[in-house]
């Protein structure tokens, strides 16, 4: 029988479970609700909130930024861990760099997917799974150790790289003719990513014992989004390619928030017991959740206070926020505090390998297209979605399957690491 502990107690080890458990839960949700987005019939409170300009949320348009949020978790352990062994500050930016790079580089990539033209050029869905092959030999983790598994893998990250830069050639889409037709467009949710965690990142180096140095960036960010919005930098020419207010700006605050939280969880936090963080994460949560309704209130002013994912309004963000710390809250409870860990084994293969199961949603869609040409146009998984009786069970199914494989091919030595 598994030992439960009292909330006041003294946690005995810095590795906090309810972590882990909940990005493998947001990985897990995110394909279930992607997959049941192509699902007639679906309700609408189990999709995006429609339409897509309105002034509203539903739980779909929660997962995006939990996830932004669980990145800001994960940097004070992540980051603080390096800076504590003694590494140069120019060491942890190289880090972040490299990170962001890929992260916007896959983004990229997988957005030119979506308008990849249909009938000029490589078979489309061909061009996709060829696609999404390299950027796994590409971020495939090497074995550390020296030897031949190291020597195979670093051969098939180079050649990863250049069957991108060839798929990138051949590629063909909706823009202007050239040798190079891909463009960045809007970055993908990896993007996103990308540009939130830099931001994040380059704040925590600098002030990461500074848990009201944080709170002051997190405000700041919000402000930013709405000095882009009254267009303060409309002559400024980075923002043809980087929504300031958006991606500098309000997501990168969500992964901000995240950062004050991990703040408390790390072993040489002043917040020790299991009580008190659980009370500084729900007043944190209620916190931001009284500031989206009081900037809520002013949606009559300008629109940049609506409640929207697509523009990425502070309210939309930072109730989304509190949603995610009461969560965590509750998981905390659950997992560190009760002991309660053994119902995470549904999640933990999502967590456990989270960028490969989200890049293997959209390869396996084209494989399963690829497929059909050949069994005469027959698509097990499309018309498993024609009604959302069906539909619901197929992306649950497909939800845990994706998840599952990640787990499973990680253990056979395939991880994306960026």
């Amino acid at each position: 029988m598994t030992q439960t502990h009292p909330v006041s107690q003294t946690p005995s080890s810095s590795r906090i479970a309810s972590i882990d458990a909940l990005r493998g839960l947001t990985i897990l949700v995110m394909i279930f609700v992607n997959d049941l987005a192509g699902v007639k019939g679906a309700p609408g409170w189990m999709k995006h909130y429609y339409p897509y300009d309105a002034d509203g949320m539903t739980f779909v348009d929660v997962v995006f930024p939990a996830f932004l949020f669980i990145v800001g978790m994960s940097i004070p352990f992540a980051l603080g861990r390096k800076l504590d062994r003694g590494q140069s500050l120019w060491s942890v930016w190289k880090h972040i760099g490299t990170r962001t790079l890929g992260l916007l580089i896959i983004g990229v990539f997988m957005v030119n997917s979506y308008t990849i033209s249909k009938t000029e050029g490589m078979n489309a869905n061909l061009w996709i799974v060829l696609m999404y092959a390299a950027v796994i030999l590409v971020w495939n983790q090497p074995p550390k150790q020296p030897g031949a598994k190291r020597t195979t893998a670093l051969g098939l990250r180079a050649a990863g790289v250049v069957l991108l830069i060839v798929l990138a050639v051949l590629y063909r889409g909706s823009g202007e003719p050239g040798l190079i037709e891909m463009r960045t467009q809007w970055w993908g949710i990896l993007g996103l990513i990308g540009w939130a965690y830099l931001v994040a990142c380059i704040a925590f180096s600098l002030l990461r014992k500074n848990a009201l140095g944080m709170l002051a960036v997190m405000v700041l960010l919000y402000c930013l989004y709405a000095a882009d919005r009254v267009d303060l930098f409309s002559g400024f020419w980075l923002r043809k390619w980087i929504g300031f207010g958006s991606m500098l700006g309000s997501q990168a605050a969500i992964t901000v928030s995240g950062i004050l939280l991990g703040m408390i969880l790390t072993p040489d936090s002043p917040v020790k017991s299991h009580g008190a963080r659980i009370r500084w994460a729900l007043l944190f949560g209620l916190g931001m959740a009284i500031a989206a309704f009081l900037l809520h209130s002013m949606k009559d002013v300008h629109k940049m206070w609506i409640i929207n994912k697509n523009a990425a309004t502070p309210p939309w963000c930072l109730y989304s926020s509190a949603i995610t710390v009461w969560i965590w809250a509750l998981t905390y409870w659950l997992m560190d505090v009760k002991g309660w860990k053994k119902w995470a084994v549904i999640v933990q293969p999502a967590g456990e390998n989270p960028l490969f199961a989200y890049i293997l949603q959209p390869m396996l869609y084209s494989a399963f297209a690829l497929s059909a040409l050949a069994l005469g146009g027959f698509n097990l998984h499309a018309k498993l979605g024609a009604g959302f009786a069906l539909g619901f069970w197929r992306a649950l199914v497909f939800a845990f399957a994706v998840t599952w494989l990640a787990g499973a091919l990680k253990r056979a030595g395939l991880r994306l690491r960026l």
